[in-house]
């Protein structure tokens, strides 16, 4: 293979041109662009300018079709950063050819459809990353340093507010695919949710069962979720719920964790951490005293400076991947992607039938009830 990852792009919206753009630029160390897919007349002269620093230019390919049969030879890896219904088969192509992936989120819409992504990333033995870049900001990586080294001690409530990603009928006009079950699979839960779900599983796993209640349409005249709240429960008991919405004007990032040593508030990019002198637990079974007053609490508190988001990064490490050909080294593998849409799927199928949902959830189960929310949305 060559000194730098050779990578083909699928899809030149916003995030398509984006990676493209911080490609050819030399953002991303071991990674050159040498083939882009461009559909739309419109797009042609943009493509055509398209130069990598060392001055070759990425080959424009009119289709995918084009790209798997006739430019197989000028790219060792795809970025896919298409809508998510188009994710697995565009995967499960580049794959059979032999090929390396990067996905944009989410791997597609069903958790069946993440399940075969992986197992043809596997049978390839190819490397398969995603891009969850939310995994490199420096909040969520001093949180998982904090749980994983037992700072907090046996976790037993957990507590998500999320109003960060408030979106317009503007922006859900934008493309045709948009916030619907037959075009995107979903609304908030499986667009802006995969980002903030992924990072809930990668701190806390994956619960035993869940409850979801969803206002569908609250906020918009659509058949989909512009805001979900998904109550979790987990073995020793621990409780969690999880808030996202799309509707809410003002801005709010806030995640509460509470352990047996301590306890944790992240809002927006503050966190505050407060360490007690012993186990919450043991000091209620020991001490002779009321309530909390021969319990000592320290509080620190740390401010995250905003940054440019991760993607350069992200991108560098899916090349690493490559050049060693060690999935190990990726932040976010691909096997992984089946855990957000687990969740979401979950929640889905939970608002459909108003009972909690034990997991894991049958992949055929969820997507007969899909099919028949596709089948009520095509009727209006």
């Amino acid at each position: 293979m060559a000194e730098k990852v050779r990578m083909a792009l699928i899809g030149v919206g916003a995030m398509g041109k984006k990676y493209a753009e911080m490609i050819t630029a030399g953002q991303v160390k071991g990674m050159s662009l040498t083939a882009v897919v461009i559909r739309r007349p419109e797009l042609q002269e943009w493509g055509r300018n398209l130069t990598n620093t060392d001055g070759t230019k990425p080959k424009i390919c009119a289709d995918t079709e084009t790209l798997f049969s006739s430019c197989a030879e000028e790219y060792d890896a795809v970025l896919i950063v298409t809508p998510h219904k188009t994710h697995p088969a565009l995967a499960e192509q580049a794959f059979a050819l032999g090929k390396h992936v990067m996905c944009d989120k989410p791997a597609g819409i069903s958790i069946g459809q993440a399940v075969k992504m992986s197992k043809a990333a596997g049978g390839a033995g190819k490397i398969y990353g995603m891009m969850f870049h939310q995994r490199l900001y420096p909040k969520y990586r001093k949180i998982k340093e904090l749980i994983d080294g037992g700072e907090l001690g046996q976790l037993s409530r957990i507590m998500l507010v999320n109003t960060r990603y408030f979106r317009t009928a503007h922006y859900h006009a934008s493309g045709s695919w948009r916030s619907s079950w037959n075009g995107e699979g979903g609304g908030a839960l499986i667009n802006q949710g995969q980002h903030i779900l992924d990072i809930w599983q990668w701190l806390f796993g994956m619960p035993e069962k869940l409850y979801a209640d969803i206002p569908f349409g609250k906020y918009n005249e659509f058949k989909v979720e512009d805001e979900a709240t998904i109550q979790m429960r987990y073995p020793n008991n621990l409780t969690a719920v999880f808030m996202l919405t799309t509707g809410e004007a003002v801005w709010e990032e806030r995640l509460e964790i509470v352990g047996t040593k301590g306890k944790i508030l992240l809002e927006d990019d503050t966190l505050h951490i407060w360490r007690y002198s012993m186990d919450s637990r043991e000091y209620m079974k020991t001490e002779t005293v009321n309530s909390r007053e021969n319990l000592k609490v320290e509080e620190e508190i740390l401010t995250f400076e905003k940054s440019q988001e991760p993607y350069p990064q992200m991108l560098d490490n899916f090349a690493q991947a490559v050049q060693e050909n060690n999935e190990t080294l990726l932040m976010a593998p691909g096997k992984e992607a089946a855990n957000p849409l687990m969740l979401t799927n979950a929640a889905y199928y939970s608002a459909w039938t108003g009972e909690a949902v034990t997991l894991p959830l049958s992949p055929e189960k969820y997507e007969k009830a899909l099919e028949a929310q596709m089948e009520k949305e095509r009727e209006k």
